[in-house]
């Protein structure tokens, strides 16, 4: 189900117009949780159980476990993140201009990014390479003390390391082996990416609360259509 049309108003140009720190508020929010996940905010290193609406902050660590799943969306441009089961990411971003630069580490796991703008920078980084993205959809699969792999789903994603770079495309799986070895690209076999499954249907209802400098609090509404 593809989302069709945003109700109320922009993310975007409701933090611009409320004068609100992106550094001192959450970057993304849970929309949808399941099974075992945990989040570790980096300011106090407590960890608590994710649900519905759990606000992530720029360095949170949020922990899948074997049943579990999470799905967040920034609060800038709506691109969205989901994290399957068994996987550790942790999640950054800096505030530039009236958007959000991306940095999402992924120690161990597969999770999906959904990137919904080009002039949104968004970058997945690895043990083995980094791949930066502008406006595309693509999954990275990061195995434990291994290699990575990237299934392009739509765009062009740049994969590159010490050891060189390559374009991903839609169809194509990228991997890369060590930080020390060029990331190789050829075609997606048959059966060889994640499967969307369950958590394709993503609910986009939820509101929350941020202050601004002035210690001002504002709700934030989300609302979107889909068909």
């Amino acid at each position: 189900m593809k989302l069709t049309r945003i109700i109320l108003i922009s993310c975007a140009f409701l933090l611009t117009s409320l004068g609100l720190s992106l550094a001192a508020d959450p970057i993304a929010v849970v929309i949808k949780s399941s099974g075992k996940a945990q989040i570790e905010h980096k300011t106090d290193k407590k960890k608590s159980d994710i649900e519905r609406g759990t606000k992530v902050f720029p360095g949170d660590k949020i922990t899948t476990g074997d049943d579990g799943s999470v799905s967040i969306r920034f609060i800038d441009d709506r691109s969205l993140l989901r994290i399957r089961a068994n996987s550790n990411c942790t999640v950054n971003g800096e505030k530039e201009k009236n958007s959000i630069a991306k940095n999402v580490y992924v120690e161990a796991g597969v999770i999906f990014s959904k990137i919904t703008k080009q002039n949104t920078k968004f970058k997945v980084v690895t043990p083995t390479s980094v791949a930066s993205v502008k406006g595309t959809e693509f999954w990275t699969k990061q195995e434990f003390k291994g290699g990575t792999y990237y299934y392009g789903e739509e765009g062009v994603v740049e994969i590159a390391n010490e050891a060189g770079t390559a374009l991903l495309q839609a169809g194509e799986t990228g991997y890369v082996s060590s930080p020390r070895s060029k990331p190789q690209v050829q075609k997606t076999k048959p059966g060889e990416k994640p499967e969307a499954g369950d958590d394709e249907d993503d609910s986009d209802e939820f509101e929350f609360d941020l202050k601004n400098e002035q210690g001002t609090q504002k709700v934030l509404k989300f609302k979107a259509t889909r068909k």
